[in-house]
């Protein structure tokens, strides 16, 4: 009992007895080409009753178009494709009335429904598409709670009688319309909390989300995500990856009533939080974000000075250390020794070093990926935790540590994760690091994409991101914007001072919301030496009234050999390897677009008033039980997500022996 089902494979235990899937008594299979009724009773070969059933074909499901290709699909295959969990509730009294009219009735399909007393029934295995939710049925997956739904007049005693009584809610608004239903039971929404908790650890590309409201986006979004087509379907929605409700994607739907995605989602994903505590934070325990964006700056502002003012270098998109003019993809936050390093947002680790040390401190990390929903866009982004304290043989460390692991890359002793993270949770300690004067106490925090999800032309409208391609340049910058910001005296270099006034004067701000597109410093490629040698060599024709001074390397360092700098300074903090990088679905040529992190943080938790907006309803207004044409059509499915450790090569190659043209 209580076997989760993906690709014919069972993927996980859950709920005990409260768990059923279609193997198990009373066998409600949605791939049953025939009516089959609530005790089981099989009648092949019979259509969906219904006169006005959309679907009037034997099959009650598809292949989801991402994997009719493969044959039969591999569970990583499927795991991949699948991006959102869609919400509804039935309108009738039980979920064999639900089973009855969705597959005998209707011709539709949903890969869960879950009962008044918390039975969790599995009809469809996960690879499969359900018919639930029209042409956003390609990446998503459906579950249908047992709920009469709106209180109206004769609804208005619908449990009185009922062995599992619901609750009034109190009133609530979707589109603009005011009403008040029927809360699902205490029993549902514990089934249905262990059933997202599991799905979450099992589907790595659905992310810890919900639809937000474009103007206060750390609350929920109580209609449908605008713009909209003539029929009232959501464009954004077929983008979202997340949890979100049927009126989320078409104005014609008001179910799953009063369910708080907020509330559901910061119960599943945790509180988020900055990345450390620095001082001036006015929480020291632990530094919350703000739930009122109003409430922002002045709370991530001790982050900015931490960098800017306190840290003496680590400075974002150049100045790692006394190597001013080295591209730097994150910042360097100053912070007391041994105290918690927090994820940000909710997401996955997916790799680390532990262990590890320099001739200049800790080259100890954490990586993680997140799937977020930022100016109603879905994106993906990995954070970086770099110069974390050694935690091996510790009995209190993180709770990713004590997860099984895999090899990447023997050389540079970098680990492999999958485990689900909430926001809030400690993954590391600060740790010391830095050559010379510059040791400190620090944690290199670092945010960056395979993908440009902020085009610099304006995408979302009134986004603040400009590009800086420097993909072109190797490892250092040549950018004009940027060198021209800091480079004061047009001497063509940078100096560790000027480095500082910048950051210290009223212009800084100016690098904060660029996106800096260049390989990252923990890549061995390019070489280090010959990058550095040759960078010399150009800087010192550019600066002849500084002859024979590198101007890779500040005034306080032109003592220090380029070899020890590289050997001391660069090569032992390098984990970015081909392997890794194959093992974790990232470049291999490390070249990413990096984020100021505190900026995307205060970005990703700001209003958005730029996106999004209230949708104009017109028409009836629906649930599931009075929507007798269902939710059969579907679109073509929107590009694929980025790879990732799920997803092997040789998935994509034994998927692909199938026959191409094998229709579902």
């Amino acid at each position: 009992m209580g076997e989760l089902i993906i690709a014919g494979e069972s993927v996980a235990d859950l709920l005990g007895s409260k768990f059923v899937n279609f193997l198990q008594p009373p066998y409600w299979d949605a791939t049953f080409e025939g009516q089959l009724e609530q005790n089981g009773v099989r009648r092949p070969g019979l259509h969906p009753y219904s006169a006005e059933a959309k679907n009037k074909g034997l099959r009650r499901y598809s292949t989801r178009p991402a994997l009719r290709r493969m044959g039969k699909a591999s569970v990583s295959a499927a795991q991949a494709v699948i991006r959102k969990f869609i919400l509804h509730h039935d309108g009738v009294n039980s979920s064999a009335v639900c089973w009855n009219v969705l597959h005998n009735e209707r011709g539709l399909s949903c890969h869960f429904l879950i009962d008044n007393d918390g039975t969790v029934y599995q009809t469809l295995d996960l690879a499969l598409m359900g018919f639930h939710a029209a042409k956003y049925n390609v990446d998503s997956i459906g579950v249908e709670f047992c709920n009469r739904g709106i209180i109206d007049g004769p609804n208005a005693n619908y449990y009185d009688n009922h062995p599992f009584p619901h609750k009034l809610s109190e009133e609530y608004s979707i589109n603009g319309h005011k009403r008040r239903s029927w809360e699902f039971t205490d029993a549902q929404y514990e089934s249905f909390y262990e059933l997202s908790k599991v799905l979450v650890r099992v589907l790595p590309n659905l992310a810890l989300e919900y639809p937000r409201d474009p103007q206060l986006p750390t609350k929920a979004a109580w209609g449908t995500l605008g713009p909209v087509d003539a029929l009232g379907d959501s464009y954004p929605a077929s983008s979202f990856a997340g949890f979100m409700g049927h009126y989320h994607l078409t104005t014609r739907k008001w179910d799953p009533g009063p369910f708080d995605f907020k509330k559901w989602i910061d119960k599943l994903r945790g509180q988020r939080v900055f990345p450390v505590t620095v001082a001036g934070v006015k929480n020291p325990d632990k530094p919350v974000i703000p739930e009122d964006p109003a409430q922002l700056p002045a709370a991530i502002q001790p982050y900015y000075d931490a960098n800017e003012i306190n840290a003496g270098g680590g400075f974002f998109p150049v100045g790692p250390f006394g190597v001013t003019r080295l591209w730097h993809g994150g910042v360097h936050l100053p912070a007391a020794e041994g105290v918690p390093v927090y994820a940000p947002f909710a997401g996955r680790v997916i790799a680390a070093r532990m262990g590890g040390s320099t001739p200049i401190g800790s080259n100890n990390f954490v990586l993680m990926r997140h799937d977020l929903s930022v100016a109603s866009q879905a994106i993906r982004v990995y954070s970086l935790f770099m110069h974390l304290q050694d935690e091996t043989g510790t009995t209190d460390g993180p709770a990713w540590m004590a997860a099984p692991s895999r090899d990447l890359d023997d050389s540079v002793e970098v680990r492999g994760y999958d485990v689900v993270v909430d926001a809030g949770a400690v993954i590391g300690r600060v740790g010391t690091v830095g050559p010379d004067d510059l040791a400190a106490p620090q944690v290199h925090v670092e945010i960056f994409s395979t993908q440009r999800w902020f085009d610099g032309g304006g995408d979302p409208a009134a986004s603040p991101w400009k590009l800086i391609d420097g993909s072109a340049t190797g490892r250092f910058c040549e950018d004009p914007l940027v060198n021209g910001l800091i480079d004061r005296d047009k001497d063509g270099r940078m100096s560790r001072g000027e480095l500082r006034d910048y950051y210290a004067g009223p212009d800084k701000a100016a690098t904060r919301d660029l996106i800096t597109l260049h390989v990252s410093e923990w890549s061995p490629e390019p070489d280090w030496k010959e990058e550095l040698t040759a960078a010399a060599a150009q800087f010192k024709k550019k600066s002849p009234k500084r002859k024979g001074v590198s101007a890779a390397i500040d005034d306080d360092d032109e003592d220090l050999k380029l070899g020890t700098l590289i050997d001391e300074q660069l090569a032992p903090f390098t984990w970015w390897t081909e392997k890794v990088a194959s093992g974790l679905g990232l470049p291999v040529n490390g070249t990413v677009f990096h984020y100021h992190p505190i900026r995307f943080i205060e970005y990703a938790n700001s209003a958005h008033k730029h996106v999004g907006g209230p949708v104009a309803v017109t028409g009836k207004v629906l649930d599931d039980n009075d929507d007798v044409a269902g939710e059969f059509g579907y679109v073509e499915e929107p590009p694929p997500p980025p790879p990732d450790l799920h997803f092997k090569l040789e998935n994509l190659v034994d998927g692909y022996a199938g026959d191409p043209d094998k229709k579902p």
